[in-house]
């Protein structure tokens, strides 16, 4: 009989196919329930000798509880564990008085781990919080394992950008590397960020379903017999979420709204969204038959279907986030566009992931609706952070009652890399490396897109320059000036390292620059247009770069829609100054803007180069769209190498783009 009910309580502890043999037993002495000291040993309880499963193994008494979905399941279970051992009655009943007076099973540990703004980064980085080099998605994937293996009741997820603006091994092959990683990984769930709209609606939709790229070179799409993937490629086998874009064909989101994940009969909603603004920093064509809603309004009008459906757990990912002064786990000094977000949530909401702006931060800040607080995360960028947040959840109500979290730095010196994820990493770089590793220019010194106070950076300034270059001759446009815009501009300070040393150089060699870190600088694959514009229209573009102020007068609103200021990035043709203190719609002084030299006339025509996100009015860059007689040109990395390989030489570098063309009084 003692046999037959241990063999029940092996079930109830470890599942119909498990081994009752435990690998490593507990070996404390005496036997603990909900961290008390019961002070009755902690003997042998499965009836296979020593090194086996003890009471404190099949009794999984502690805290915070991993194991349990309520307490009445904790005592049921303690019940036959404690009857089958081979204590004495006066022991069984006192374990069993405290495992019926403790408050194992009231509270459910539920494990999140997150990330965001993955951007399909492969490799590692430089230094973070003190940690040198960082991330490497082999390394994540390791830390995330790690986690995982802390608490059965786990859900990975992603606030967003997990592709686009991708460095070459994962954009060559339109993301599809990423995708197969995500899925090893484990990834659950992923709300859309704007960047997965960068390639439009179709190519998200492929990277959810699966199957090659439409139109695309064969080279580029479904290299799975290279890789050791599945062929055609597999999509995600994760969900993306969309609470608040909606096709306007259909009146239905474009992904599912939210998803729900149990664990121990006690359901979590996991609600996904992308900032309302994406329209406006994503090239326009990509998001043609979209409507992006409010955040908070969508998450608001979704909490009375979770009730009805008894969810009280609510986790927000949103790719929206904030800026902070103070350290990776905290929210010291935050600001941004959450903010209002936040005091807008509804209640019921319990935690937020967040993302969009590359930035670490996580505490539990009090807002308008959750006075008391709520927990708010973000994990920086390129998988250099991971967020371990646990959610104790009420198996009575089913509502979080508590949370904790912590920003885990991915530190690939003390992390094995995942051998799985390591062999498509390893996999999807041989594929690209005949391009990658190509040499196609040579500098004096570091090349930074940091902007100086009036806006501009070296890095821009070699751009407008390049972009000129392509267009200028008059098969190719005749173009007299050329703008990029600074956000296109991506990687990592300095964007092109004159050290061999320097990891975005990528061991091209001291001086050199290679294919690969052009392309992580310039990774969208845009194309040039060339267009007429007056020269009012010139101006009024270049005042599209200041957001109006609230006092500003209804005919400038009217056109100047922008929310942010964000410099364009000119040809050395082009010189002007600004002043913040000037009138809204007039911030650049007219008795300034020149090219080659020579005041803009209002009434005159010239001829405009800009990519194609800037030319059909990403940014809010919108006159833009009023150019006519467009032309269109070749795509922006290639003008960057053609300018790289035309200007530049081992015996003749180039040196970095001086500074002045925009000034600020």
């Amino acid at each position: 009989m003692r046999h037959t009910l241990i063999a029940l309580s092996l079930l109830a502890a470890f599942g119909s196919g498990q081994a009752a043999t435990c690998a490593t037993p507990d070996a404390r002495a005496t036997v603990f329930i909900g961290g008390v000291d019961t002070t009755i040993a902690n003997v042998d309880a499965d009836g296979d000798g020593a090194g086996n499963c003890t009471l404190n193994d099949l009794l999984k008494a502690d805290l915070p509880n991993i194991t349990w979905g309520s307490h009445t399941a904790f005592v049921n279970n303690a019940k036959t564990v404690i009857a089958g051992s081979p204590l004495s009655t006066a022991d069984q009943a006192t374990l069993l008085a405290a495992a019926t007076s403790s408050t194992v099973g009231n509270t459910l540990q539920v494990k999140v781990i997150a990330f965001n703004d993955f951007h399909g980064t492969f490799d590692k980085q430089g230094a973070l919080f003190g940690v040198n080099p960082t991330g490497g998605v082999a390394y994540m994937a390791t830390q995330i394992n790690a986690l995982k293996a802390q608490n059965p009741n786990n859900a990975v997820v992603s606030a967003g950008d997990l592709t686009g603006a991708s460095p070459l091994a994962s954009a060559l092959f339109h993301d599809e590397g990423s995708i197969e990683i995500m899925n090893r990984i484990g990834l659950d769930f992923n709300a859309v960020g704007n960047h997965e709209f960068d390639a439009g609606k179709t190519e998200l939709l492929r990277k959810q379903t699966g199957g090659c790229a439409v139109g695309a070179d064969p080279a580029t799409t479904c290299r799975g017999a290279d890789v050791g993937t599945p062929v055609p490629f597999e999509g995600a086998k994760f969900k993306y979420l969309a609470a608040n874009v909606v096709d306007t064909a259909t009146g239905k989101t474009l992904f599912p709204a939210y998803k729900v994940k149990s664990f121990k009969g006690i359901p979590v909603a996991f609600i996904g969204m992308t900032l309302q603004q994406t329209p406006s920093i994503v090239t326009p064509s990509g998001v043609a038959g979209l409507q992006f809603n409010d955040e908070a309004n969508t998450v608001n009008a979704l909490i009375p279907q979770l009730r009805n459906q008894g969810i009280r757990a609510v986790v927000v990912l949103i790719h929206q986030g904030g800026f902070t002064t103070g350290g990776k786990d905290d929210c010291t000094g935050l600001s941004s566009d959450i903010i209002p977000l936040l005091d807008r949530f509804s209640p019921e909401v319990d935690v937020i992931v967040s993302g969009h702006t590359h930035w670490a931060y996580n505490c539990v800040r009090p807002d308008a609706q959750r006075p008391d607080g709520r927990r708010l995360t973000s994990a920086g960028k390129y998988a250099q952070v991971v967020t371990d947040i646990n959610l104790n959840i009420d198996t009575t109500t089913r509502d979080v009652v508590s949370t904790t979290a912590t920003n885990i730095v991915v530190n690939p010196s003390t992390l094995a890399a995942d051998p799985t994820v390591d062999a498509l990493v390893q996999g999807y770089k041989t594929l690209a490396k005949p391009i990658a590793g190509q040499i196609v220019g040579y500098i004096t010194s570091d090349i930074t897109k940091v902007q100086n106070a009036a806006g501009e950076s070296q890095a821009g300034n070699l751009v407008g320059d390049a972009f000129l270059y392509a267009t200028a001759d008059s098969d190719k446009g005749g173009a007299v000036v050329a703008f990029t815009n600074a956000g296109g501009l991506r990687g990592t300070d300095p964007v092109f390292a004159y050290s061999a040393s320097a990891p975005n150089n990528g061991g091209a060699g001291d001086g050199k620059v290679s294919y690969n870190e052009a392309f992580t600088f310039m990774p969208f694959g845009n194309n040039l247009v060339v267009m007429t514009l007056t020269g009012a229209q010139l101006k009024q573009a270049l005042e599209q770069q200041f957001p109006p102020s609230s006092a500003a007068s209804a005919d400038c609103k009217s056109w100047n829609k922008q929310t942010a200021q964000r410099i364009m990035q000119p040809s050395a043709s082009l010189s002007y100054s600004w002043s913040a203190s000037r009138a809204d719609c007039d911030k650049v002084d007219a008795s300034t803007l020149k090219i080659n030299g020579v005041l803009v006339d209002p009434a005159l025509n010239y001829r405009v180069t800009v990519n194609s996100f800037m030319a059909t009015g990403g940014d809010n860059l919108t006159i833009f769209n009023s150019g006519t007689d467009r032309l269109g040109g070749a795509q922006d990395i290639d003008a960057q190498v053609a300018y790289w390989k035309a200007h530049s030489s081992e015996l003749a570098p180039l040196a970095p783009p001086a500074l002045g063309r925009i000034t600020k009084h």
